[in-house]
């Protein structure tokens, strides 16, 4: 049985779904120009980036080989001051009390410091051993490193590189030079793509040759350093250990330091050079207007937005949205239909928007990325427009408030698109959907520039500060995000001709127990007036209704009442606020509607005939006072009673752009 009536509602729920759908379509075509401007609007904002883009200075570069002398084109390793002597390196550390670091401290590590002190003596005098890896790592990690001791009148050595041995040979070497970072590369822009675990400059998008990774390692000595290293391992190799053991491990003469064949194995010459670079166009394009890129893809989705706005306020302003609640209509059918309608419409934007620019603004990047990015922000938009409706309940005024507000979230982006702003502080601005898009444009003009691309294998390399994978999953988030608080804000913001749900009651049917017939009828005799009335007026009332026309209970009302299978109406009372002050059009009245009955209610105007139905429906709600349809309460089950509830209002539920035929 329960799951006959799950079948049910699921057929109840397509068929509406269908029908608003069908009514969205219509509205749609009803107006064409209109609704190709909301789709090919976007699309004429970027073929006027384009124009711009075709007339802006296009520079080639030839092929370079760079196998000339110029700083940071052509170094000679050990020579020079792009790249200094391993002496000159040695007596810097002296002159500033630092030291270099060996492990592990083992008969080799030993002989090889007192071999190398004999071409420079200085080498002593700056070296420290340690036990293996993990201890050099200990001591630079403790509060001991660098720290002044009272007691012995000294400081502790401050370690500005060391040389990690894994193999001693005598056949094989392996080893690792581990450099001070901030010693080493102080100074240096984009320090933090330095000795990265996957190679220097990971995600340099630069164009033609960068001469930085050569300085950095030149000046900061890694180059001599392994240069000298790699000099006794070839003079190691060479020599059988028992020759090397003979030699004193503390005190050679002038002549045995002399006959060191040392040159014999150290190449004489070392020198570096850029690889050469291909020819390449570079159009300053993208680097020109990426920072005004974002705003101006946007432009291009505000009327679409704006449309939305004035769709979904509209049918509210007009009665239609609350009508079609009383008609039965789910609450989630309604919103659903809307969003997909501007969803497809959305893609479609996206799509055409893809196709006319992946050869000139996106030429490089993958296409279906493209696509991507732009539905992302569409369905973001979507549900912004939704959240903002929700605290308007006049279409032009929504419109114009709800544009400038949607344009407004944008604005944050010029105080967080600088690469020193912290990528925690960019997460939060990207709260709002169209800072997030257009810190999105960011990467695409830095990956477009340089003949890369944004594609899906690369979309999570930050480049000038930005990551766009964080950009288009917070677009998605902020998509669910809009929605689940413009459905709390629908429920729950007062509603001038609507009903307005009780945060109490959201929260009761989210997560309290259902409540019986019996509990709801006993807090109806607990209701009290929220305003003071005319007490003389009620008292009146009362004797009048109950006097000897009032009818008589059977057992049956009785059992009914009991069973929650009548209408019961306790103490309902509502006032409006007029310019001339309060009017109260339905005062505490009290009615108990039974099976089988039909009732009338008759009155002159004014009377509260249409307010009382307005409030049994859901039209308005009440200002104290509640009402129970078939054990159900007005004030928290509302939804539930729409479902069997059968209303015809006294003014027409009519789509003014519609013509007869399409309503019917």
């Amino acid at each position: 049985m329960e799951k006959k009536e799950k079948e049910k509602e699921m057929r109840n729920s397509r068929r509406q779904l269908k029908a608003m759908l069908r009514k969205n379509w219509l509205l749609k075509i009803r107006h064409p120009f209109v609704t190709c401007a909301e789709i090919l609007l976007p699309t004429l904002v970027m073929l006027l980036l384009i124009a711009v883009r075709s007339k802006s200075d296009i520079r080639i570069h030839p092929a370079q080989p760079y196998i000339r002398k110029g700083i940071g084109m052509f170094v000679e390793v050990g020579k020079g001051d792009t790249s200094p002597p391993f002496n000159q390196v040695l007596e810097r550390l002296l002159a500033k009390g630092e030291y270099l670091a060996f492990a592990p401290n083992t008969t080799e590590t030993r002989m090889m410091i007192n071999i190398l002190s004999l071409k420079f003596p200085l080498l002593r005098l700056v070296t420290r051993v340690y036990e293996d890896e993990e201890a050099l790592e200990t001591y630079i990690r403790s509060d001991l490193y660098a720290a002044y001791d009272q007691t012995k009148n000294l400081t502790s050595p401050k370690i500005k590189g060391a040389v990690v041995f894994h193999e001693q040979g005598p056949q094989s070497f392996d080893y690792s030079i581990r450099l001070n970072h901030t010693w080493a590369f102080s100074g240096f822009p984009d320090v933090k793509n330095i000795m990265d675990t996957n190679g220097p400059f990971l995600n340099d998008l630069s164009l033609g040759v960068n001469t930085i990774p050569i300085l950095q390692y030149g000046l900061s000595g890694f180059l001599t350093l392994q240069q000298v290293m790699d000099s006794f391992i070839i003079y190691a190799a060479q020599e059988t250990m028992t020759n090397l053991l003979r030699l004193p491990s503390h005190s050679l003469d002038r002549d045995a330091q002399l006959k060191i064949p040392w040159t014999q194995f150290s190449p004489s010459n070392i020198r570096l050079a850029p690889f050469p670079t291909r020819e390449y166009t570079d159009n300053e394009f993208q680097s020109i207007v990426k920072k005004v890129m974002g705003v101006l893809y946007l432009l291009g989705f505000l009327y679409p937005i704006s449309r939305l706005i004035s769709y979904s306020v509209l049918e509210k302003e007009l009665k239609i949205k609350e009508g079609l609640y009383m008609m039965g209509l789910k609450d989630e059918i309604f919103h659903l239909s809307w969003f997909i309608t501007y969803a497809i419409q959305f893609a479609l934007s996206s799509a055409i928007l893809t196709l006319c620019t992946m050869s000139t603004l996106f030429q490089y990047s993958d296409k279906t990325l493209v696509f991507a990015y732009f539905l992302s922000f569409g369905l973001s938009g979507i549900t912004l427009s939704f959240m903002i409706s929700t605290f308007f309940t006049r279409a032009k005024t929504a419109v114009a408030v709800g544009t400038l507000s949607f344009l407004g979230a944008f604005f944050p982006y010029y105080t967080v698109n600088d690469e020193t702003v912290s990528m925690i502080v960019k997460v939060t601005a990207s709260f709002l959907s169209p800072t997030a898009f257009a810190l999105g444009s960011i990467n695409f003009a830095d990956y477009e520039r340089a003949h890369v691309g944004l594609r899906w294998s690369n979309m999570w390399r930050e480049s000038s500060g930005v990551c766009f994978l964080v950009s288009l999953l917070m677009m998605l988030l902020d998509s669910l995000l809009y929605f689940a608080v413009g459905l709390y804000f629908d429920k729950v913001l007062h509603k001038e001709n609507g009903f307005c749900y009780p945060i109490r009651s959201l929260l009761h049917k989210c997560f309290g127990r259902k409540k019986n017939t019996s509990d709801d009828y006993a807090s109806t005799s607990e209701v009290k007036f929220a305003e003071n009335h005319d007490e003389t007026s009620g008292t009146d009332f009362i004797k009048d209704v109950s006097g000897p026309i009032l009818e008589a209970m059977s057992l049956e009302m009785k059992q009914q009442e009991l069973d929650g299978r009548c209408i019961q109406i306790r103490n309902l009372r509502k006032v409006y606020a007029t310019n001339r002050g309060n009017c109260c059009a339905v005062n505490s009245l009290q009615l108990t509607l039974y099976e089988n009955q039909i009732l009338a209610l008759l009155g002159h105007n004014g009377a509260g005939k249409s307010s009382t139905i307005s409030m049994l429906v859901g039209l308005v709600s009440p200002t104290s006072g509640d009402a129970l349809v078939l054990g159900k309460n007005i004030l928290t089950d509302m939804d539930e009673i729409r479902k069997s509830l059968g209303v015809c209002p006294q003014y027409d539920i009519l789509f003014p752009e519609l013509t007869v035929s399409k309503l019917f």
